[in-house]
C-alpha cells in the first residue's frame, strides 16, 4: 500500500526544463530576466527596515533633479536557432551553475540530537538576524541543534517557534561580531504553473550542500501534515525526488527564489519515487513572522465540513454538470458557520435531500472545491476577520458574512 513518508533528509533529481534554455536565450538577446524580479525581496526584519529608512538613496523624498537618459547601445542579438546543440547545453549548465553559486550561502545543514538518537535535515536563512526556516519534523524532540553553513561555519541553534499543522519551525542562531548571513529571496507560490522548473538545495543522505532539479508537477494539493486533523493547503507537488536530508530545505524557481519547503514524499517503499511535496512559501510568509514574534501561529476557523461536487450532488441541487464549488455537508454547533446561518445537508444522498449550501465564491474569488476554500482561509485570513461567502440555495444566490475565530 502506498504511504506518506516524512524524512529528516530529502533530495531532488531530474532534468532542467526548457525554461532554462529560454531564460538564457533572453539574456543573450540583451534582456535581463533577473531585473524583472527585483521587487521580490526577503521578508525584512526590524533591523533591515531601520537601516533602509536611514539611507540617503534617491527615491521618495530624495532629489527631484532629472536623471539624464543614457545613450542607446546596440547589443548583439543571439537567435536561439543559431546556437549549436552543445552551446544550448552549455547555456543550460551555466544557468544552473549561477543559480547554485548565488543561493547556496543561504542554505544550512541541520543536525539534531534527541533522547533516542538524532537526525539530519536542511533549512534556509529567513533574515539577517539569523532566523532559519525548516520543517517541524526535522527539529521535533531535539535536545541539541547544530547549524552548518557552506563555508564551514557552525552554530548552535534554538527553536523559537513551530507550527506542526504546517510542518514549519524557526530556528535561531546567535551570530558572532562581524558574522553575516545571506537571506533567501522569496518567490510567490500562488503564481506557480505546472511545468515550471523546480530546484532543490539540501543535504540528501548526508551529502552536504547538494543541488538537484525537476519540475513543478502539480499545485494546490491538500496534504495531511501528520501532526493533527488539519491539512497543509496549496502544497506544491514536484517530480524532484525527496530523500532523507533535504527535509526543510528550499525548493527554488529558476531565478533562485524560494517557492516551497520540501517536506514529504508519496512512496510505495519509503524511498524516493519521484513524487515529492513542498509547503508553499506563501503559507510560510504568514506563519514564520508570527513564529518569530510570539512562537506560535493561529489559523482562522469557520466550522464546516464539505465535499467536492459530483453528478449525484449536482442532480440533487438541480445545477448544471459543469457547476463547481464547495458543498456543505455539516455545520458544527457553536461555530462561526452556525452563527452566520450557513446550512448543511440535512439528508444527503441517503434520501436525496440536497439542501446544503453550495459555496461558489469567497470575498469575490471563485471557489471550485473545498480545497480552494481551505487554502483561501489559511493564506488570506486571520481570526477575527469577516469574510463574505457567495452561496447557492434553492431560493437563489445569497451573500453570507462570517466572522472567523481561532481554530479549536
Amino acid at each position: 500500500m502506498p504511504h506518506i513518508t516524512r524524512f529528516r533528509k530529502m533530495a531532488a533529481a531530474s532534468l532542467l526544463s526548457a525554461v532554462a534554455i529560454i531564460s538564457i536565450a533572453c539574456s543573450s538577446s540583451g534582456g535581463d530576466p533577473i531585473a524583472a524580479t527585483a521587487t521580490d525581496t526577503p521578508v525584512p526584519t526590524a533591523t533591515a527596515i531601520t537601516s533602509a529608512s536611514g539611507g540617503s538613496g534617491v527615491g521618495i523624498g530624495g532629489s527631484s533633479s532629472a536623471v539624464p537618459t543614457p545613450p542607446s547601445v546596440d547589443l548583439p542579438v543571439t537567435n536561439l536557432l543559431d546556437l549549436t546543440p552543445i552551446e544550448i547545453v552549455k547555456a543550460q549548465e551555466q544557468v544552473m551553475i549561477d543559480l547554485f553559486e548565488s543561493t547556496i550561502d543561504s542554505v544550512v545543514k541541520i543536525e539534531t540530537r534527541t533522547r533516542t538518537g538524532g537526525g539530519e535535515g536542511s533549512g534556509w536563512i529567513w533574515d539577517i538576524d539569523g532566523h532559519i526556516v525548516t520543517n517541524y519534523h526535522v527539529v521535533d524532540g531535539a535536545t541539541l541543534i547544530t547549524i552548518s553553513f557552506f563555508d564551514g561555519r557552525e552554530y548552535t541553534g534554538e527553536v523559537v517557534g513551530f507550527n506542526s499543522e504546517a510542518d514549519l519551525a524557526v530556528v535561531k542562531i546567535e551570530l558572532e561580531p562581524g558574522d553575516t548571513v545571506q537571506p533567501s529571496q522569496l518567490g510567490n507560490s500562488s503564481e506557480l504553473r505546472v511545468g515550471q522548473s523546480a530546484v532543490a538545495l539540501g543535504n540528501p543522505f548526508g551529502q552536504d550542500f547538494s543541488m538537484t532539479s525537476g519540475t513543478v508537477s502539480a499545485v494546490g494539493r491538500l496534504l495531511p501534515s501528520g501532526f493533527g486533523r488539519f491539512s497543509i493547503p496549496s502544497v506544491i507537488q514536484t517530480d524532484a525526488a525527496i530523500n532523507p536530508g533535504n527535509s526543510g530545505g528550499p525548493l527554488l524557481d529558476i531565478d533562485g527564489r524560494v517557492i516551497g519547503i520540501n517536506t514529504q514524499i508519496r512512496s510505495e517503499s519509503g524511498s524516493s519515487s519521484g513524487v515529492g511535496f513542498a509547503v508553499p512559501v506563501d503559507l510560510a510568509k504568514r506563519v514564520v513572522p508570527n513564529l518569530i514574534d510570539s512562537g506560535e501561529h493561529n489559523y482562522s476557523f469557520i466550522g464546516i465540513t464539505g465535499t467536492e461536487l459530483n453528478n449525484v450532488i449536482r442532480d440533487g441541487l438541480n445545477v448544471d454538470n459543469t457547476q463547481q464549488g464547495a458543498y456543505i455537508t455539516d455545520v458544527s454547533a457553536g461555530t462561526p458557520a452556525q452563527a452566520a446561518g450557513l446550512r448543511d445537508d440535512s439528508g444527503g444522498q441517503l434520501n436525496t435531500q440536497f439542501d446544503g449550501d453550495l459555496i461558489v465564491a469567497v470575498d469575490g474569488r471563485k471557489v471550485t472545491s473545498m480545497d480552494d476554500l481551505i487554502a483561501y482561509l489559511a493564506l488570506n485570513t486571520s481570526p477575527g476577520d469577516d469574510i463574505v461567502l457567495t452561496v447557492l440555495r434553492a431560493s437563489g444566490e445569497d451573500l453570507v458574512v462570517v466572522t472567523l475565530t481561532d481554530r479549536p
